[in-house]
């Protein structure tokens, strides 16, 4: 079973603009997605990857042998941590979508953001750090975010916000949740909710409490299935700790020590059903994901992995930091500017035979390139 959750951090959304190719209607709204039209945001983040090891995996070798040798128990699984830089592309809007109504639902206009998402891995062994420059490509997603109004008849819903994404895994995923409103946005950093248990895997069917822990979660085991097998360079530099490694939100929470964030919305979404909250009763709709035919095994027989519905949560924030002015200051000053950046928690949960496996990452992403005019307000009165 997949889960999939997002958290983003907005600061502020620029009016949405309008490109219609006739002229005549302007586009449909983007709502909170309007901040990110024709940006490329870039960052690091740290995924962690537990997967099957049957022992026939070639590029599954761990320095120090682990006995016994997989797939014997308990090494029939590796988990796989990363530390990565992740680039994160938003295109041109599309406009005006027409989704049609049908019977006393009228037709509805979405507009949609398309994007490309690459991940690389950095983790250096030498150094501890996330500053390896030739490590392989572990990620690359291509789809489209969609704000989707709301609809009072057939569903009666809020306005969405939608995430439409292809892995090359084999796996298409439809995550959606309610866009923000104005009164939710935080003053400050984003309020995150930390859970020690975040990375143990549990009983697919059973109790989800009294988890056994597993020797490749706590960073001081290096004889354990586990890529890498010594985290002592990463210890000490920070990078890869026993905090992250039970709950990996805490990565975000520690960046944010660092940044000056003024305005925080958070977006929350999910391949699982929604219901309108003002109306609980009402049967869930949307969501999911589907998968290839390796993924999902022979029929009537066991997936090679099964995934599942899950949440994502996006945090869209405003930070400011110094630049340089583009003329003589005639003292000593500091200049603040406000730019957006986002923040995700995202957690995969992928069933491998009676477990389920969290799959969970975390980044921190800031625009590539931030263009401050002679013009622009930070300069004036200076």
């Amino acid at each position: 079973m997949e889960v999939y959750r997002c958290r983003f951090t907005v600061w502020r959304c620029l009016p949405t603009r309008t490109h219609s190719p006739l002229g005549d209607d302007p586009d449909a709204p983007l709502g909170i997605l309007s901040c990110l039209e024709n940006t490329t945001f870039v960052g690091d983040g740290l995924n962690m990857l537990f997967r099957p090891n049957n022992g026939t995996s070639a590029n599954t070798k761990f320095p120090i042998p682990v006995d016994p040798a997989p797939p014997t128990f308990p090494n029939n699984n590796t988990l796989e941590i990363n530390l990565f830089k992740e680039t994160l592309t938003f295109g041109k809007a599309l406009g005006q979508v027409p989704n049609r109504g049908s019977q006393q639902q009228g037709d509805v206009n979405l507009n949609a953001l398309p994007y490309l998402q690459t991940i690389t891995d950095t983790t250096n062994d030498d150094t501890g750090r996330g500053d390896k420059t030739d490590g392989p490509g572990i990620h690359a997603e291509n789809g489209m975010f969609l704000h989707v109004p709301a609809t009072i008849n057939n569903p009666n819903m809020a306005t969405t916000i939608t995430r439409l994404g292809s892995i090359p895994h084999g796996v298409a995923i439809n995550l959606h949740g309610f866009e923000p409103t104005a009164s939710s946005t935080v003053f400050g950093p984003p309020d995150i909710t930390h859970n020690p248990c975040l990375t143990t895997p549990f009983q697919t069917i059973g109790t989800t409490t009294n988890l056994q822990p597993f020797d490749s979660l706590k960073v001081e085991n290096k004889v354990t299935a586990r890529i890498p097998q010594n985290l002592d360079k990463f210890a000490e530099q920070g990078t890869i700790t026993d905090v992250y490694l039970d709950d990996r939100t805490h990565l975000l929470t520690d960046v944010n020590k660092t940044r000056n964030i003024t305005k925080t919305i958070t977006l929350t979404m999910s391949t699982t059903n929604l219901t309108n909250s003002s109306k609980p009763t009402d049967v869930p709709a949307g969501g999911g994901l589907v998968a290839n035919a390796f993924l999902d095994g022979d029929v009537g027989g066991k997936p090679n992995a099964f995934q599942g519905g899950g949440p994502v949560e996006v945090f869209h924030e405003g930070i400011k930091f110094v630049v340089h002015p583009p003329r003589e200051i005639p003292e000593p000053t500091t200049v603040k500017v406000s730019v957006i950046e986002l923040q995700y928690s995202q957690m995969v949960m992928l069933q491998f035979g009676v477990l389920t496996w969290p799959h969970p990452s975390v980044s921190t992403l800031k625009p590539e390139v931030v263009n401050v005019l002679a013009n622009h307000e930070a300069w004036k009165g200076l």
